[in-house]
């Protein structure tokens, strides 16, 4: 015997919950596109002013957070028929409400609230981003004469500055900012009239419809416009890759904040006792940072393994049960983003440390090797390789290399020793001459972090007036979509 729709078992585990995520995501953007498309409807003359402020009225007439709190008893598909029936009977003439529906198909509704959704999310996803590259060079401009080590291959490499360090994690996330921009211009494009794929013969202005819900155009093509899914998988691209950026910079605080490199110490805020071991100071969270990062990398990756071969069309596969996969995960890299700024805000670094750090383990032999072929006129091999046997004989004597190894190892290499001066061997092996003579453009000088932090300035500012602009355009729209549905609503 067949079940009457909807079946029990695709009621429990398939609209059940699609009506509860769209509750809670989509129902105000379902209210917004009602009236966005029933204000141009009436502009364009398919409905009558008189059938236009009816269906407002009974749109605004609803009763939202009932609506947000219903119970899902299988009445209706899923939200958009169950506000439908509730516009109906506020219309109180269902040929009148009926005529809501006009040019309008649920696959431009669906694609359409989705963007409405994720372009918000997208904008707070920026604004936490931005946060966080203030907060590197709010720091990094504390520190450009703060020496430290610079690793390679988790070993010790060369001395550099915090400044250096902070502005590449800060030119990281500049590039990320940069990279959700393009993707959120690419999403707000307006679906709306591309109906179920081919558009439709009555005279609709999707123009209007696309200004009134405060996206920058519709998008081009009907057909793309439902097949699509780049305007979300272009987000989580970007969030993909500003995510791995996040880890890898977790990662790096977690390894300074362990007491064996004790150069970085988070204030009593952001650690945590343990229950048995009296002296512990948990720096948990950076390891929320980490543990959320790679949550909402593991969201992402779920989405792109669920799209990367379904159908070119109106597909469920990318509709409502992927589509809170999206917002959980946007949400995530917001949350550890946000995590990560207010953490490394408070932090302090062990500067004496680094500074005896960026003296040890032999990391400023590059600038001797370098001195002896300036000085010498002899390849940087040769040097190389002299410099090489000196570091092997001092590990082995346990001393700091001294100038009369260097003249030593010189004369194996070169039968002659070398013409360069003790203070020039001295200067060679500091680590502030080291980083002093390095001012290359993106080098390590003070000179050229200053530079660095001056244009990371710039691209701050220009970020912010970016996100402000969009945000700005998003409210205008939002008023003058309410303003126009008032002065219809009083002149009716």
């Amino acid at each position: 015997m067949s079940e009457k729709f909807p079946a029990q078992g695709y009621k429990d585990n398939v609209l059940s919950d699609c009506f509860a995520d769209a509750q809670r995501y989509l129902l105000d953007h379902y209210l917004d596109v009602d009236r966005a498309h029933v204000l141009m409807l009436a502009e364009q003359g398919i409905i009558s002013q008189e059938e236009l402020a009816t269906i407002l009225r009974a749109i605004e007439s609803l009763d939202v957070e009932a609506i947000r709190g219903a119970e899902y008893d299988g009445s209706v598909e899923d939200l958009f028929y169950f506000i439908q029936r509730e516009i109906t009977r506020g219309c109180g003439d269902s040929d009148v409400a009926g005529k809501l529906h006009t040019a309008r198909s649920r696959n431009d509704i669906d694609v359409t609230i989705y963007r409405l959704y994720l372009r918000q999310q997208a904008l707070d996803l920026l604004k936490v981003c931005g946060e966080l590259h203030r907060v590197f060079l709010d720091l990094a401009a504390q520190h450009h004469e703060s020496l430290m080590p610079a690793y390679t291959h988790t070993q010790p490499a060369q001395p550099t500055t915090v400044a250096h360090y902070l502005l590449a994690m800060a030119e990281n996330t500049g590039r990320d900012i940069s990279r959700l921009q393009h993707a959120y211009e690419n999403m707000n494009l307006c679906p709306l009239g591309a109906c179920a794929i081919t558009t439709t013969g009555f005279p609709v202005n999707r123009h209007r419809v696309s200004e009134l819900l405060g996206f920058t155009k519709p998008t081009r093509n009907s057909y793309g416009s439902i097949a699509s899914v780049d305007y979300f998988t272009e987000q989580l691209g970007a969030t993909a890759a500003m995510l791995i950026n996040v880890g890898k910079f977790a990662q790096e605080f977690l390894l300074m904040a362990m007491m064996e490199f004790d150069v970085i110490r988070l204030p009593d805020g952001y650690v945590q006792a343990s229950s048995i071991m009296p002296q512990k100071r948990n720096p948990v969270a950076i390891e929320h940072v980490r543990a959320i990062a790679s949550k909402a990398l593991g969201q992402v990756l779920g989405v792109m393994t669920s799209v990367h071969n379904t159908p070119f069309g109106d597909i469920n596969d990318v509709e409502d049960d992927l589509q809170p996969l999206n917002f959980s995960a946007i949400r995530d890299a917001i949350r550890a983003v946000s995590l990560l700024a207010h953490s490394l805000a408070a932090a302090e670094f062990n500067l004496e440390l680094l500074r005896e750090r960026a003296e040890s383990n032999y990391i400023t032999v590059t600038e001797l090797a370098d001195v002896i072929v300036r000085r010498e006129k002899i390849p940087f091999s040769l040097a190389h390789r002299i410099v090489a046997n000196c570091v092997k004989q001092s590990t082995a004597a346990k001393t700091a290399i001294s100038y009369d190894m260097l003249q030593q190892a010189a004369k194996k290499e070169l039968n002659r020793g070398l013409e360069l001066s003790h203070q020039e061997f001295e200067d060679a092996l500091s680590a502030e001459n080291f980083v002093a003579v390095r001012t290359i453009y993106g080098g390590p000088a003070p000179t050229e972090t200053q530079s660095a932090l001056a244009e990371q300035r710039q691209a701050e500012h220009g970020n912010a007036e970016w996100l402000q602009r969009a945000r700005t355009g998003l409210s205008d729209a939002r008023l003058n979509l309410e303003n126009t549905i008032r002065v219809v609503l009083e002149e009716s």
